[in-house]
């Protein structure tokens, strides 16, 4: 069976139109791209906001709580009261 110069510009036109609907630049191949970045964006979003939640209560509780300013003192700055002594264990 022969087909007809008409019949095949169809056929290479509508496997055209299915290229450009998959591959293009609005298709569906973009699309699923852009939905993985959207995900990745919204996690680390929420990532951000938590670490920034957190932020601020430590900056509440450090600019209010004497007791965590002074135990944030003890840990990072390795400093004691009088009378008290460090012991280190290996």
């Amino acid at each position: 069976m022969k087909l007809k110069p008409r019949s095949l510009f169809w056929i290479f036109f509508i496997l055209f139109l299915v290229a450009e609907l998959i591959f293009g630049k609005q298709g569906l191949y973009n699309l699923w791209n852009l939905k993985k970045k959207e995900r990745i964006y919204k996690e680390r979003v929420k990532r951000l906001n938590e670490e920034n939640r957190r932020l601020m209560l430590e900056i509440e509780r450090l600019r209010h709580d004497p007791e965590y300013i002074e135990g944030m003192i003890r840990r990072e700055l390795k400093m004691v009261r009088k009378n008290e002594f460090i012991i280190y264990f290996k």
